[in-house]
């Protein structure tokens, strides 16, 4: 087995950093072969879920040497790695997605066979947050919504859209503008009455 070592994310992706295979390489890791290996049942047959045959990463390691006869032979064998999981959810195309899940699979497998620690990814962070921001931004634009309704707006999205969208930033200006709208009907309703 390899030495262990740390290695830091140096590679990129849509705002999170990782460790790519390119990265290992150039800190010197030796990759070792690997493959992609259908896992099947006890009758040889695909193990199928969600329509998809269920594969893994099968990567070759050296199991001894053993001399015969003054002939030095290496022997090895294929360890089961990590499995290929398809990400569901994304913008990608298929191919990219089973792309994607590859090189992800045969990442991990690498790192785990040869005893390599990296930074973690903080992919799932960043997009934890951007999930986080998305839902909080479609709360305000529902709350938005029905403070519009109620100041007797009929084509919310138009007006929405005249001050260039919903951001964090707006938000505070359009419900104030709003709760103006709706206090100043209440006043005229009022006045209305009184007379």
């Amino acid at each position: 087995m390899a030495n262990k070592k740390l290695i830091g994310n140096k590679s990129s992706g849509y705002n999170y950093s990782y460790t790519s295979l390119g990265d290992l390489v150039m800190e010197g890791v030796d990759l070792p072969p690997m493959r992609i290996a259908t896992l099947t049942d006890g009758n040889g047959d695909p193990v199928i879920i969600d329509g998809r045959p269920v594969e893994y990463i099968e990567m070759q390691r050296e199991v001894g040497t053993v001399q015969e006869y003054g002939k030095i032979e290496t022997s090895s064998e294929w360890v089961r790695g990590a499995r290929v999981v398809i990400p569901s959810g994304t913008k990608m195309n298929e191919a990219q997605a089973y792309g994607s899940a590859i090189t992800y699979a045969r990442r991990y497998s690498a790192l785990m066979l040869l005893g390599i620690a990296c930074d973690d990814d903080n992919k799932i962070e960043v997009h934890s947050k951007e999930e986080a921001k998305a839902q909080e931004l479609a709360q305000m634009e529902k709350e938005l919504n029905e403070l519009y309704k109620k100041a007797g707006g009929k084509a919310f999205t138009n007006w929405l859209s005249q001050y260039g969208g919903l951001t964090f930033e707006s938000y505070p200006k359009l419900k104030a503008e709003l709760l103006k709208r709706i206090n100043d009907a209440n006043e005229k309703g009022e006045k209305h009455e009184s007379n």
